[in-house]
């Protein structure tokens, strides 16, 4: 094939099918818009997050040095600044980000499509196809996702910028490639086979090998190897829970899983759980490992008579390899997420569309039904994707239907029973935890008696919480004391236990469940802020105050401490500090009654009057009913009329 560049449509015709691209995603993903933030990593990522809410020195340096917990992902965090900058912890601006990333990355597809197949109408199918097609909904809204349009965007346009140096040998757009892989890789690490799909795009188009060739890709090479590394650091704990022949046995099933839903996106999950342990006695194991090992002889064999069969074949498997070894975490087997066919899609839509297209060329009547067919397909796979987008409004749509297609999805099970405990609904709560302990022990896999269960601790950890929230108290001591005989490293098991012995007055035992909450997370804010008010509590005011500085300095954007902090200052009469730690909560939670009321009451004791009945208004705009506020107010005023009378 031909290297040259194909020339683009005019402008009038670009601002067309942009405008289109746009009105299209517009009205699939519209309704996303108006979703929540989903219990799936939403709150460790953003709404919990404390260094997305503000872009300073201190927060940069956090997101460029640390993981996700797993995935180093620095340039999604920041994006995730710029969103909380512009509207703070409302989702609707995360959707829309990520909805214009994916616009974008349609765009990008249609236009590589057009670089790789010189074809008008396979670009426009594969970029429309991919726009809309349900297997994307999760990438595009889950904004948990963003790390995936993200590093989708900079990998296509990396893509599209070496062959522009290829066509026109312009070193401006190599090195503009070799940028915009860094910054793919800054989203997220699982673009690095980039090098190699570049290598395969030179074959492909019948460029003969030379030592430049190999060259050329030597810093692409150096930015995978280097980013390989930092993601093998990350991973390590999730790689090592599973054998090296389970990543062999279950890598085929994901990657059959995937061409699948890819032509039948149907049934589609925010996880797919594995139930039983990989053996290639298993028909669901054996039957995609012969399925890949053909697909992969079809490739070798096909790539002079259909070239675009091997490439596309190849370009899936090259960009699906990274995901596939990420099939398990802890005591759970998932072989498939949606976002991760997002790139390796690409090939696939790619194959199909330029052997529809070869084979129009000879038949008027191929060309119409294959027009026919791609626009039937895009408005089914529209429709599905419309219906896919709101399974993702909030978690407990989510999670429900999850549990309809896997009812021992015991992650779900246990996710769900979150949202009943957040909602205060306790026995809908209790029920759910119940149903994920008992899934569990048909979900586990090749566990080693006596070994640590995380997943089963973390379940009773969660059903401990409920029940000491509901004041049961003895049911939630012994829900946690069976958390942390199955998992002794489990914080949230120790934290619990801490609150339960201060409830009690135990307070050395207190004491020392929250001090081994801290020993094994070290950065875990609301066991220091628990730790400052036992000490408040016993009198040891000074040392409470101090863990209060250290909770505050490891989160300074979390309302609880500022406002534990103003109780303790204002214990030691340091009543200008507590003011100021009081309007530091309810600037970071408007709605935070309590600091309002503590504050008001403050400044009017400093002669604040008119600040403090402010306060105490903002106190009942918020809760309309509040008693205090409201006879403060009335006194108020009956001093400040009896003081006029005076005069």
């Amino acid at each position: 094939m031909t290297v040259g560049f194909p020339r683009l449509p005019s402008r009038f015709a670009l601002l067309w099918v942009v405008g289109g691209f746009f009105a299209l995603t517009l009205i699939v993903y519209a309704a996303s818009f108006s979703g929540h933030f989903v219990r799936w990593d939403d709150g460790m990522l953003i709404y919990e997050n404390p260094f997305i809410r503000a872009i300073n020195f201190a927060t940069l340096k956090k997101i460029f040095t640390s993981y996700d917990p797993e995935l180093y992902i620095p340039l999604t965090f920041f994006s995730y600044q710029i969103d909380y900058l512009i509207g703070g912890i409302h989702p609707g601006i995360y959707h829309l980000q990520n909805f214009l990333w994916h616009t974008g990355n349609a765009l990008l597809v249609a236009w590589l499509c057009l670089l790789l197949s010189r074809r008008k109408w396979v670009a426009i199918v594969c970029g429309i196809l991919f726009a809309v097609h349900p297997l994307h909904t999760e990438t595009v809204v889950w904004a948990s996702a963003r790390k995936d349009v993200l590093s989708t965007f900079f990998f296509l346009l990396s893509v599209i910028a070496y062959l522009s140096y290829r066509a026109r040998g312009k070193r401006g757009s190599y090195y503009g490639s070799l940028v915009a892989f860094l910054f793919a890789l800054l989203a997220k690490v699982s673009v690095l086979t980039l090098p190699v799909l570049l290598l395969l795009i030179d074959v492909f188009q019948g460029r003969k090998w030379s030592v430049w060739m190999i060259v050329e890709k030597l810093p692409y090479i150096a930015l995978s190897a280097a980013f390989g590394v930092i993601a093998w650091i990350g991973k390590a704990g999730v790689l090592g829970s599973s054998t090296p022949m389970e990543k062999v046995l279950m890598a085929p099933v994901s990657a059959v899983f995937y061409l699948e839903k890819i032509f039948v996106p149907a049934r589609l999950s925010v996880l797919y759980p594995f139930e039983g342990s990989p053996s290639l006695a298993r028909m669901d194991i054996l039957i995609p490992f012969v399925i890949c090992i053909l697909l992969v002889t079809a490739m070798l064999i096909a790539w002079r008579k259909r070239p675009e069969v091997s490439f596309g074949l190849a370009f899936f498997f090259m960009t699906v390899s990274p995901t596939l070894l990420n099939f398990a975490k802890g005591d759970f087997f998932y072989f498939a997420s949606d976002r991760y066919a997002y790139v390796p899609s690409i090939g696939i839509l790619l194959m199909v569309a330029m052997l529809l297209a070869r084979a129009s060329e000879h038949s008027e009547t191929w060309a119409k039904w294959s027009t026919i067919g791609a626009v039937t397909v895009s408005i089914l796979f529209s429709g599905l994707a419309v219906k896919q987008s709101l399974v993702w409004h909030d978690s407990t749509s989510l999670f429900t239907h999850t549990l309809s297609l896997y009812p021992d999805a015991y992650v779900a099970l246990n996710n769900l029973g979150n949202v009943y405990r957040q909602q205060g609904e306790t026995q809908q709560a209790v029920e759910s935890y119940e149903k994920a302990l008992s899934a569990s022990e048909r979900y586990s896999f090749h566990r080693i008696p006596g070994s640590v269960d995380t997943a089963r601790s973390k379940i009773l950890s969660n059903l401990g919480s409920v029940y000491r929230e509901s004041g049961a108290t003895q049911k939630a001591t012994d829900a946690y004391k069976r958390a942390l005989a199955l998992n002794p490293g489990n914080e949230y098991a120790h934290l619990g236990m801490g609150i339960l012995a201060g409830q009690a007055g135990l307070y050395q035992t207190a004491e020392a469940e929250y001090r081994a909450a801290l020993q094994i997370a070290p950065e875990f804010s609301t066991a220091l802020i628990n730790l400052g008010a036992l000490y408040v509590g016993m009198g040891r005011i000074e040392d409470g105050i101090r863990e209060y500085e250290r909770a505050i300095e490891m989160n300074p954007f979390y309302p609880q401490a500022f406002y534990n902090f103003g109780v303790a200052l204002n214990k030691v009469n340091r009543n200008r500090e507590a003011i100021a730690a009081y309007r530091k909560a309810v600037a970071l939670a408007p709605n935070f009654v309590a600091a309002r009321l503590n504050l008001a009451i403050l400044l009017y004791e400093r002669q604040d009057r008119e600040e403090s009945v402010q306060q105490f208004e903002e106190v009942l705009r918020y809760d309309p009913t509040n008693r205090m506020a409201l006879s403060a107010l009335r006194q108020i005023e009956a001093l400040g009329t009896s003081s006029s009378r005076s005069r």
